[in-house]
């Protein structure tokens, strides 16, 4: 009978240290829920982190900018005007009006520094004044159909800014005319609207020959 005894209680202690070891070679499967969580969460992190990097800011445009518009009166260009007149039927005159009215623009020039942006009355190099001047942030992304090609508009926003609302397309044209389109006022859905108007700015070094090539393409 007490060797019964003895062997009913070594029994019992063999189960039990069966059962702590299954336990705990189970205890890292109940774990794997929590750990897939936190991985989950430090890859929305991640994805976060790199979406806010790639958002465009106003470095995109930094540096001096001149009113393409600004250009337009120089007789050097009369015979873009006229090319472009032969080839629409109309008179060299309203060629130069049309371009004038797409392009548009109140101020001849625009300096990106950091998160301001400064306006000009004229180039920077022809002794321009400032209009005004305003830091800016990045409100929003907005996509839009011109014929065939969709463009993308950012638009940046200033409380109190003479030019409170600006749409700004990413610079362009590298290869022939660097430069880039934008769109000012005081409400963004409005000026998505005006789907004939399109202020321009090229770079101060650009040439003459590239200014002919940009009217008459």
């Amino acid at each position: 009978m007490k060797n019964l005894k003895i062997l009913a209680v070594t029994t019992a202690m063999c189960i039990s240290m069966l059962a702590v070891g299954c336990q705990k070679k189970e205890a890292p499967a109940n774990n794997a829920p929590a750990n897939a969580a936190v991985e989950n969460a430090n890859a929305n992190k991640a994805a976060e982190a790199e979406t806010t990097d790639s958002k465009v800011s106003l470095a995109d445009w930094e540096g001096t900018w001149n009113n393409f518009g600004a250009y337009l009166d120089d007789p050097a260009l009369d015979s873009a005007f006229e090319e472009v007149a032969k080839r629409d039927g109309i008179t060299a005159e309203e060629a130069k009006a049309k371009l004038l009215e797409r392009r548009n623009c109140e101020f001849n020039g625009m300096v990106f520094k950091g998160d301001t942006i400064t306006f000009l009355d004229n180039f920077e190099d022809k002794d321009g004044k400032e209009i005004a001047s305003a830091e800016y942030k990045l409100t929003g992304e907005h996509k839009t159909q011109h014929g065939s090609h969709e463009l993308t508009w950012y638009t940046f926003e200033s409380e109190g800014a003479k030019y409170p609302v600006l749409l700004l397309m990413e610079v362009h044209g590298e290869e022939e005319l660097t430069h880039f389109h934008m769109r000012y006022g005081n409400n963004a859905d409005e000026l998505l609207a005006k789907d004939d108007w399109f202020p321009t700015f090229v770079k101060p070094n650009s040439t003459m020959d590239q200014i002919v090539a940009e009217i008459t393409e």
